[in-house]
């Protein structure tokens, strides 16, 4: 009775260990589910991203001339209108950040990109016409480069615009206060002027953005 019980309580424990041996490939790090939160790199939120940063300092734009004839009178809108344009150009800065969604997704796509390109060209060994493939997605890749020098360049632009900006407020309201008018107007101009060329960038910004967004081939 007692070899028994001794057999009984073996086979107990054979079949538990089988059982936890059976359970172990379903930890979350091989199920199918994992990784589903994250988003794959996509041209068109890239775009979108990009399209509506520039729509907004267009729209910054729009007003700003008559903003600022309208501040002759007065320091306090003088004052207003600098801390709008300032608003305005640090927003994009921020927009432009290396750790921002924009430069996110574009690291994504180009490193997504570079992969696409090396398995075309590993098929092309086999199959000839997979050369055209790998060559579209060179140049894909080196359009989007393209774009990421723009915006590079785009957020050291817009910083050096606020450093100048916050360099030069004093004197801008100081004009204000000695009545002189014209000098301050003559300042803000400078900056209006700043930013359209900030703007203009940005519109050419779209357009590198728009022309990767051509279909590669199959």
């Amino acid at each position: 009775m007692r070899h028994t019980l001794v057999l009984l309580a073996l086979s107990l424990i054979l079949s538990a260990a089988l059982a936890q041996e059976a359970v172990e490939p379903l930890e979350p790090a091989t199920s199918p589910t994992a990784g589903l939160g994250e988003a794959e790199p996509d041209m068109e939120r890239l775009f979108e991203n990009v399209n509506s940063l520039a729509q907004r300092l267009q729209s910054d734009l729009e007003t700003l001339e008559s903003d600022i004839q309208g501040s002759r009178e007065s320091i306090d809108r003088g004052g207003e209108v600098l801390e709008n344009m300032l608003g305005s150009v640090t927003r994009l800065n921020e927009s432009l950040a290396e750790d921002g969604p924009i430069w996110s997704e574009l690291d994504a796509l180009l490193e997504l990109w570079e992969q696409r390109r090396t398995e075309a060209l590993e098929r092309s060994e086999t199959n000839p016409a997979f050369t055209t493939i790998a060559d579209e997605w060179k140049t894909r890749i080196s359009t989007a480069r393209d774009l990421r020098n723009q915006i590079s360049t785009e957020r050291a632009n817009s910083l050096a615009l606020i450093q100048a900006i916050e360099a030069d407020r004093e004197i801008v309201l100081a004009y204000y206060e000695l009545g002189q008018a014209d000098k301050a107007i003559e300042g803000l101009t400078r900056v209006q002027q700043s930013l359209q060329d900030l703007n203009a960038n940005m519109q050419s910004i779209v357009e590198t953005a728009g022309s990767v967004q051509r279909p590669i081939s199959n």
